[in-house]
């Protein structure tokens, strides 16, 4: 009878295991930027940075509605970091305004070259 309860216990752990694996690597392959493409654009105001490591992290505010969002959110444009009191733009999910993203600068678009005249 023990030996039939641990072997259960055991197969619960390797299912749970399997399936923190599995939602971990499937997070990893997400692109944050693909989910908020339909997500609203605001300029934050920065109210700190953190380095942590290679990551840079802001703390920024902004106003929905009639409501004032704090939040941290991951900084990884390049280029050099704003400071305190500046202005960046993000992008927030309309649904839930504390997801949020920095939103990327716009990729520049190769002008086509016409023939002279």
């Amino acid at each position: 009878m023990m030996a039939i309860q641990l072997m259960m216990l055991a197969a619960v752990a390797a299912g749970v295991g399997l399936l923190i694996m599995v939602s971990w690597f499937s997070r990893l392959e997400q692109d944050p930027y693909a989910e908020c493409a339909n997500w609203c654009r605001v300029n934050a105001e920065v109210v700190s940075v953190l380095r942590a490591g290679d990551r840079v992290f802001l703390q920024v505010r902004f106003t929905v509605g009639t409501s004032l969002i704090q939040n941290d959110v991951r900084y990884d444009v390049p280029g050099p970091l704003p400071h305190a009191g500046e202005r960046v733009a993000i992008q927030y999910d309309p649904t839930a305004p504390a997801r949020l993203v920095v939103a990327r600068p716009p990729t520049a678009q190769p002008t086509p070259h016409l023939p002279p005249g």
